[in-house]
């Protein structure tokens, strides 16, 4: 079956989150308030899930507050995130991928890169958003009939050696060597608790954009590889949160600390004014390059969910 590059690595993306028993235990429960309001199926129910993300997260809650069980948390709250805007981004160019080396471009993980001196230090992002050029090797050409050469200008094989699989990351790399200045990304900070960590995205979102500061050694990204030559950068955060929402307020400082994000500020709940957006209006405001007529192609997409799109699980 012919699949693009793209739509390999969002497979692989989702594949990944289903290898976290922590993900695939809670999802068994979740599944069936997602089929509840995802019928019939059609776009904007599937959208719409968006407003109802922290009521299905809140399903698997933990009455436990170790540190194991807010940990667990999390990762279980930026998995169904990252689930979530998959599903809605099917046959778009934009992939939303956690963070792992095996998945992630070079050049995009380099360009994200801060460093301390010579220590390089990660990014406090859970997900990363990258939308691929306008490109036929990325969304028409068969992933395996891919032609790109390497910086030694050596034609990258699409298969590894001894049969053992695509070669995604060579081929990637080489192709957003080619293509970086065309590429979008976006760093989406996913947290169950706003109130203790508003903090971390507006202090990252501030280093993102002030390129780095020289003064004190801290530098972003690499002599090659800069998120200033991407075409597109955007920081986001987004909360399930579990405080009370009556007690959050425009005037609450977790809400003054991410107001200005460059992404914006998202939860799993309708939209608030001055408060939050639904995690559902992210997909306008960042990814609206490769989401023009969102409603009528992911109509489209969504007749293959138990086939092409089988990975995602929903039946």
């Amino acid at each position: 079956m012919e699949q693009s590059i793209v739509e390999y690595l969002r497979e692989e993306a989702i594949n990944d989150l289903f290898e976290m028993e922590t993900f695939e235990r809670s999802f068994q429960v979740w599944k069936d308030l997602i089929h509840k309001h995802s019928t019939p199926l059609n776009a904007s129910n599937v959208i719409d899930l968006g407003d109802k993300l922290s009521t299905i997260f809140r399903l698997t809650g933990v009455s436990g507050r170790s540190q194991s069980d807010i940990s667990a948390a999390g990762h279980a709250w930026e998995a169904l995130v990252c689930w979530y805007l998959n599903i809605c981004l099917i046959g778009t160019r934009t992939v939303v991928v956690k963070q792992k080396k095996n998945l992630i471009p070079t050049p995009i993980s380099d360009a994200l890169r801060v460093s301390y001196g010579t220590f390089p230090s990660g990014t406090e992002s859970d997900l990363i958003a990258i939308t691929f050029p306008k490109k036929g090797d990325y969304t028409e050409v068969d992933k395996l009939n891919i032609t790109i050469r390497d910086n030694s200008g050596r034609v990258v094989p699409a298969v590894k050696r001894r049969g053992r699989g695509y070669n995604y990351k060579p081929i990637v790399n080489a192709l957003l060597e080619r293509d970086f200045s065309s590429c979008e990304v976006g760093v989406i900070q996913c947290k169950t608790n706003w109130n203790d960590n508003a903090q971390i995205p507006m202090l990252w979102d501030m280093i993102y954009s002030s390129r780095g500061f020289m003064r004190h050694s801290i530098t972003v990204g690499t002599s090659a590889y800069s998120i200033n030559d991407l075409k597109k950068f955007t920081y986001s955060f987004v909360t399930v949160p579990t405080v009370q929402l009556s007690k959050i307020k425009p005037s609450s400082t977790c809400v003054k600390r991410v107001q200005n994000l460059s992404g914006g500020n998202y939860w799993g709940h309708p939209s608030m004014p001055s408060v939050a957006n639904s995690v559902k209006d992210i997909f306008g405001r960042n990814f609206s390059s490769s989401t023009n007529g969102m409603l009528r192609r992911l109509n489209s997409e969504l007749q293959f969910i138990s086939s092409t799109y089988s990975y995602f699980k929903l039946y």
